[in-house]
């Protein structure tokens, strides 16, 4: 009887042991299986659109605001809330204000009836504040876009369509601000550098 009970006793501890082993395999591999989930999201999360640049209205899926490069000249109408500050048959500009009194010009050209170009001016409150769009801002472009060239003291991204994003510092003075242009072709780089 002993006899039986060591060799039942061997075989408890035996599946406890291989249980034990398989638990720990599967966990180790869902961990793995976690991180490659991880890492095969994390582009995405690069493109993350928080603090100011949720303010401007941005996303991570359009140039500007819900808007691309292409996209219908009367969508933007519809895209953009509030009255326009400004229009005629070529161009719309919009303002956005926001609580601490700074506020962004947006003016959407058009070309053919599609959006062309979209330029935008931040008038800002002080050099703080434009580095501070500029870190959100730089971070947000690059992920989209890929790695910055400086050019005539604008940084400028380009696209997988050809588009060029052109951002510059144009504080002077007691005047702080940035401006960011959004167009297709080489063109946008000389035009926003003026």
């Amino acid at each position: 009887m002993n006899r039986y009970f060591l060799i039942v006793a061997a075989l408890v501890v035996g599946l406890c042991f291989q249980a034990c082993n398989a638990r720990k395999t599967t966990d180790e591999q869902g961990t793995n299986s976690t991180t490659a989930t991880a890492s095969t999201a994390e582009p995405a999360a690069d493109v993350s659109v928080t603090g100011r640049l949720a303010d401007l209205g941005l996303t991570s899926d359009s140039h500007w605001r819900g808007i691309n490069l292409g996209d219908a000249f009367s969508n933007v109408k519809s895209t953009e809330k509030g009255e326009p500050f400004e229009s005629d048959e070529n161009h719309i500009g919009y303002t956005v204000e926001f609580k601490n009194l700074e506020s962004a010009d947006m003016l959407y050209y058009q070309k053919n009836q599609n959006v062309s170009a979209i330029n935008v001016d931040l008038f800002l409150n002080n050099q703080q504040s434009v580095d501070g769009y500029k870190k959100e801002l730089e971070p947000y472009f690059t992920a989209r876009y890929g790695t910055a060239k400086a050019v005539n003291g604008s940084s400028v991204w380009t696209g997988p369509k050809g588009e060029t994003i052109t951002l510059k510092d144009v504080s002077k003075g007691k005047d702080f601000g940035l401006k960011i242009r959004i167009a297709q072709g080489e063109g946008a780089i000389t035009a926003s550098t003026k």
